[in-house]
């Protein structure tokens, strides 16, 4: 009710002024154009409501114009075919208003505006009233096009979230499910062996569960709530595995604190450095997490296992797809003197920042 009330009050604040304009060029108010007698009057309130029913007439052509007729055209079309739409009415309602007003006086005051042989047209009148009225439809093309350009942008930004979204939902559920299948029956195995190294097990498994949910509508995460996460993880690993794994960090606190990363990248670097290489107490895995200033550095000792089926570097390529989507700086591997090295691009704050929510 609020809105309608405000665009009446400023349709007949218009209407007013436009009238005292019209009464200064009218010869027949010739220095009287503030004098409000009948005749003053009558005209004012013949104005206001000319304006307002041509007003409302014009955003009735527009809408239907915009919805209907032109609604299947991209921007510059609609914009031109409404443009021609539009000056066409404004011609007809200037002639309509001179040809009214005319026939206004002469009916009710005996006054001609006119003279020669057309006594509602004149063309000085009109062509001045056009003019404004092309003023007037040229700053709303303004007001139109900067709407639609509004509108347009932030659709677009809209759809590129939710494609983000989908994108990276994707892929985070392409997580390896076998991890906890694992877990499970190692689980079976110690639960009968030693109860209290059980009850441990199940507590940091447990952890594990309320990160993986926590985070599951995440993008990223600070690096110091990942290696947390990471360190219940490695207990498990250590269970399994025993002294058979090295683990090891060399990350500083500012990095800890001011970096992040996508939830679950530090567990499934590790879980395909076990995968893919052969490990034994005597030759054990070793895995070190390191950094420069714009790589953070996952590194294992390199001794290929032969797999019964050839490998899909699922997880990998999912990390590597998920970067992608984050920054422009993407991941890289190396394989060197007997390490497999991973590169994972330094996400700082305004990577956090500036990701879809």
């Amino acid at each position: 009710m609020n809105h309608v009330v405000r665009k009446y009050t400023v349709r007949v604040i218009t209407a007013v002024v436009m009238q005292f304009i019209i009464r200064i060029f009218d010869q027949t108010f010739a220095g009287r154009f503030m004098v409000f007698d009948k005749r003053g009057i009558l005209f004012l309130i013949f104005f206001v409501i000319f304006i307002l029913l041509i007003w409302e007439t014009g955003d009735l052509i527009y809408k239907y114009s915009v919805n209907v007729i032109l609604k299947k055209y991209d921007i510059i079309r609609q914009f031109t075919y409404l443009f021609f739409i539009l000056t066409a009415y404004g011609l007809i309602v200037m002639v309509l208003f001179t040809v009214s007003y005319s026939l206004f006086d002469i009916l009710l005051f005996n006054v001609h505006h006119y003279s020669g042989g057309y006594r509602f047209f004149d063309f000085d009148a009109n062509l001045g009233m056009f003019a404004g009225y092309m003023g007037v439809l040229l700053f709303n093309g303004q007001i139109y096009l900067f709407n639609y350009w509004k509108k347009d942008r932030l659709l677009s930004e809209q759809l590129q979230k939710e494609n983000f979204r989908a994108k990276f939902e994707a892929l985070k559920n392409q997580i390896d499910p076998h991890f906890f299948f694992n877990n499970l029956s190692v689980l079976t195995t110690i639960v009968y062996k030693d109860q209290n190294l059980a009850a441990e097990y199940i507590n940091q498994l447990s952890k594990i569960y309320r990160y993986i949910l926590e985070k599951r509508d995440v993008i990223m995460v600070p690096l110091h709530e990942e290696l947390t996460f990471l360190e219940s993880y490695f207990f498990l690993i250590k269970i399994r595995f025993n002294d058979h794994i090295v683990f090891r960090t060399d990350l500083s606190r500012d990095t800890l604190d001011n970096y992040y990363i996508p939830p679950n990248t530090l567990q499934m670097l590790i879980e395909n450095a076990i995968k893919h290489n052969q490990f034994s107490d005597a030759e054990p895995l070793k895995i070190y997490i390191s950094e420069d200033k714009e790589y953070l550095f996952v590194r294992n000792t390199l001794k290929r296992r032969r797999l019964l089926e050839e490998t899909s570097q699922l997880g990998l390529e999912n990390i590597r797809k998920r970067y992608g989507l984050l920054c422009k700086t993407s991941i890289e591997v190396d394989e060197l003197d007997g390490e497999f090295t991973v590169l994972l691009p330094k996400l700082g704050r305004e990577f956090y920042e500036s990701t879809p929510v």
